[in-house]
């Protein structure tokens, strides 16, 4: 190779398998041909069944669709030689194994949990953080506080609104949590920064019943329905729009 060729991301991390504990991110830099490149698009835009067409695809867009086939490719080759790998280790060599990995991937501690000490004054709130000391930023009147937060960095600085719930009381699973919806807003965040408030939803029913038990379940969603357009109105008029 003549000359050393452009290096392009990583663009995303990509995550690992829900059903997996992960416990490192293992960077790795590939150099590969236009072929090998146009192989992983190909596929990656095949999952897609073709939508969105290519040029509508953001150059973003096109670096993690390589960048998630070539790691899908490796994680699914290291998964596939796992089985036989394991039953040929000794717990011996198990143990020297994961030494030298936790040797080579050593976990930094975790941060310190500090309560943290909100003083609030007319419009804002004085905040410590761990990175830029105390600091003193607007508190929006629909925010529920933060004397339950933790100390964090600047960047990690959100702000909450009251929750809206609703749920239902089944004969299987007693009382079971169908909504949980929010505002909230991340305003100083580098990746996440956000400019006006979001509204989030967590919205979640995975059970088996009996008739009985479905139609309580069926109306806490006819309730969660009206509460989280009732957000959308708060949020919409927050954010200055027309409904």
């Amino acid at each position: 190779m003549s000359a050393k060729p452009p290096v392009f991301g990583p663009t995303d991390t990509i995550p690992a398998d829900e059903n997996a504990t992960p416990l490192a991110v293992a960077a790795i830099a590939i150099t590969v041909t236009r072929e090998q490149l146009r192989t992983a698009l190909a596929a990656g835009h095949a999952e897609m069944a073709g939508q969105p067409p290519l040029d509508d695809i953001s150059v973003l867009d096109v670096r993690r669709e390589i960048e998630g086939h070539l790691a899908a490719g490796a994680v699914v080759a290291v998964d596939d030689e796992t089985p036989t790998v394991t039953e040929r280790l000794t717990p011996e060599y198990t143990a020297q194994l994961d030494a030298a990995i936790d040797r080579a991937y050593t976990r930094p501690a975790p941060a310190p949990r500090i309560p943290q000490d909100p003083r609030y004054s007319q419009g804002s709130v004085t905040l410590q953080t761990l990175d830029h000391g105390d600091v003193t930023i607007a508190e929006p009147s629909w925010c529920v506080g933060h004397d339950d937060d933790h100390v964090g960095d600047f960047v990690d600085i959100q702000h909450h609104g009251p929750s809206s719930t609703a749920g239902a009381v089944t004969a299987r699973y007693g009382h079971i949590p169908v909504l949980d919806t929010h505002l909230t807003h991340f305003p100083h965040g580098d990746r996440l920064r956000e400019m006006a408030p979001l509204l989030s939803i967590r919205l979640e029913v995975d059970v088996t019943v009996v008739p009985e038990d479905a139609r309580h379940i069926t109306q806490a969603l006819r309730i969660s329905i009206a509460r989280i357009e009732r957000a959308i109105a708060d949020l919409a008029h927050l954010r200055g729009e027309q409904r």
